[in-house]
């Protein structure tokens, strides 16, 4: 879909059209749930707070003064809603992660342990850089349009990415030490 049929599906919408909706939701979806998992790291959180995400766009999809920037601006919502969750489940999740680490779950033979690494070091980031890794690189925007979702500037966008790997790589280093 492009720009134009983007701008004239987010128009209908505005005035009441919920078939033109589901399909910016259809275009959106598998960003939107990359973006909500990597953050949340749950499933169930994920698919929770798009549902909450797509019903609050839904409803104010009215007060939208610039249909050019839909996508932004759901994906403003979703991450409040994410922000949110994890302030709510943050204890719950440490005290998950210590369950299964002190039960050994989680064994150097088992295959997806590079992947529960890097899952781990993407949860030793604080919430602005998981924010920023998440935008950039599981939702697919550029330093500029993860800026202006932030509200930054681009260069410390930029700087935060850099950091924020640096870290992760610091994690795995370790981890593999």
């Amino acid at each position: 879909m492009n720009n134009e049929e983007i701008k004239a599906h987010v128009l209908l919408a505005r005035n009441g059209d919920s078939s033109s909706f589901c399909k910016l939701y259809e275009l959106y979806y598998k960003d939107m749930y990359r973006f909500a998992y990597y953050i949340l790291g749950n499933e169930q959180d994920a698919e929770d707070v798009i549902s909450e995400t797509v019903l609050d766009a839904f409803t104010g999809i009215k007060n939208l003064k610039q249909p050019s920037k839909f996508k932004s601006w759901i994906f403003r919502i979703l991450a409040i809603k994410c922000k949110r969750q994890q302030a709510a489940y943050i204890q719950d999740r440490e005290h998950i992660k210590q369950d299964i680490t002190e039960s050994n779950l989680i064994k150097e033979d088992c295959p997806y342990a590079a992947m529960l690494d890097v899952q781990a070091a993407f949860s030793a980031l604080n919430e602005t850089e998981k924010m920023i890794i998440s935008l950039m690189v599981f939702a697919g925007y550029t330093s500029r349009e993860t800026a202006k979702i932030l509200k930054s500037t681009e260069g410390t966008i930029r700087s935060a990415k850099s950091r924020a790997f640096t870290k992760m790589s610091h994690y795995l280093k370790e981890d593999f030490a």
